[in-house]
């Protein structure tokens, strides 16, 4: 047996241009936390239900979170996975809704132009979502709209705590994404497929309670999540790149010769305590 580290990519994901739109980012990020704290003690990361991430049967097609996201992982996808995210991490308490506007959300998610270009994203955003049943929004004059969460499954029916329905020692029915993703600019800083696989690797790895690293290999990504390889591949190099995970490719003898290669991840769940721009120095 012989490992084999891997190289992080050489090309930086962030050009010194986008350190003021991610300090406006975590800026929106932690103003909106202490809000919310009004409405729920807890605040330390958002439930995510697996039903949303993976794949509910062989017959379905693709998970919701996929489906939401798109197979190339787009712009479009990608500001529609990280706004329902958001919404559901600001959803804590009472009926599962927000009243916040356009351009705050846009702020929120580090897109530039976020008092232009950015709040016109955020509407074909909302409406996708609304369209397909991930939230509904209930308009009221001279007011933001008020949008109410709805089920992860894109079923239409209400939004409730995955907590609330684990029977008491029983298996969590969800994942937990950290906080940090917004107070400080993560989920602005890195792209929708690669939120997506490390959402994937919560799931393997139990929230990342599991000690040892995750082996998850490109077929099976591609049969419980829907993540096709060259989607994996990009996520995971961008994941590496922020310190986020370390891979180790291990080669292992098999049978009359035969060496097969498995890619061993690591996670590091405590890089998301400093901002991602600090990963960079």
């Amino acid at each position: 047996m012989k490992l084999q580290l891997d190289n992080p990519p050489p090309n930086p994901y962030l050009s010194t241009d986008d350190q003021l739109r991610l300090e406006d980012a975590q800026t929106a990020g932690s103003n909106l936390a202490r809000r919310l704290s009004t409405r729920s003690r807890d605040l330390r990361n958002c439930p995510v239900r697996t039903e949303f991430l993976r794949r509910r049967s062989e017959r379905e097609a693709v998970p919701p979170m996929m489906t939401m996201l798109g197979s190339g992982g787009g712009r479009g996808g990608d500001v529609r996975l990280k706004l329902y995210l958001s919404l559901l991490w600001a959803s804590p308490g009472g009926e599962h809704d927000t009243e916040f506007v356009a351009t705050d959300w846009a702020r929120l998610l580090g897109l530039p132009r976020y008092s232009t270009n950015g709040k016109r994203r955020v509407y074909e955003a909302l409406n996708w979502l609304t369209v397909y049943s991930f939230i509904e929004k209930q308009k009221r004059p001279g007011l933001p709209s008020t949008v109410v969460i709805l089920h992860e499954s894109g079923s239409g029916e209400p939004y409730s705590k995955p907590s609330s329905h684990t029977a008491k020692g029983g298996k969590p029915t969800y994942r937990r994404l950290q906080s940090a993703w917004w107070t400080n600019a993560w989920l602005a800083a890195l792209s929708g497929r690669a939120l997506a696989f490390w959402l994937v690797l919560m799931d393997e790895s139990n929230n990342g309670t599991k000690t040892e690293a995750v082996w998850l290999s490109e077929s099976q990504t591609l049969k419980k999540y829907a993540i096709s390889p060259y989607l994996r591949q990009r996520a995971m190099r961008e994941l590496r790149h922020f310190g986020l995970i370390t891979t180790r490719r291990q080669l292992t003898r098999e049978a009359f010769g035969v060496t097969s290669s498995r890619t061993r991840i690591s996670l590091h769940l405590d890089a998301l305590d400093q901002p991602p721009l600090a990963r960079l120095d």
